[in-house]
């Protein structure tokens, strides 16, 4: 049985990530980043999420504004170096764009909303989208508005099958704040699966 409190924990956590991993949110949303970063080190699930929140944060506040950003591009946007992939279907058949990005247009196509093309110019199966979409997902079932747990479908079908290694991935870099959000990341991920019971 799903606790509200809970659950409006989670969507805050999958809010934060969809700020962390939007190209657009990440650009744009530092302040409102540092406020999620300071409730999640004030109320956190783990000393590990406690401690690496208050890094990420003593970070940015210790760098140039655009810091995250630079570090977003760094990681995400340039082919070379420490490249992470943030395509899901990257992580299942090395490709962008494919059965991945499948499952979560069925799972889209049972609610009401699409992907809003001005915030989100990657596809689908992108992880900022999912975070995003999980967030959603969690608000609109607290609300009653989805009757169906859609968020335990896509973390089943398709996030909870590798946002592992996007964490682990994550903590290899020398990325002073994704190697942070790798370890919330590995947090969060051994959360969701015992509260959501997946195996």
């Amino acid at each position: 049985m799903n606790n509200i409190d809970v659950d409006k924990a989670r969507a805050f956590i999958y809010n934060l990530l969809s700020l962390l991993f939007v190209e657009e949110y990440a650009k744009t949303k530092e302040e409102e980043i540092k406020e999620a970063l300071t409730i999640l080190s004030q109320n956190s699930f783990s000393q590990i999420v406690e401690k690496s929140s208050i890094n990420i944060l003593n970070y940015l506040n210790s760098n140039n504004k655009n810091i995250l950003y630079e570090e977003y591009q760094s990681l995400f946007l340039v082919p070379f170096g420490e490249f992470v992939p943030l395509g899901i279907s990257w992580y299942h058949e090395e490709r962008e764009g494919g059965i991945m990005q499948l499952r979560v247009k069925d799972i889209l196509a049972k609610t009401k909303i699409r992907r809003d093309e001005s915030s989100f110019k990657a596809q689908e199966d992108h992880f900022g989208f999912v975070f995003t979409l999980s967030s959603y997902l969690i608000e609109n079932q607290i609300n009653q508005n989805i009757k169906e747990n859609l968020q335990k479908e896509l973390f089943d079908e398709v996030l909870g099958l590798y946002m592992d290694k996007l964490a682990y991935k994550l903590m290899a870099t020398k990325s002073e704040i994704y190697s942070n959000v790798g370890l919330i990341l590995e947090s969060f991920f051994d959360f969701e699966k015992g509260y959501l019971g997946i195996k």
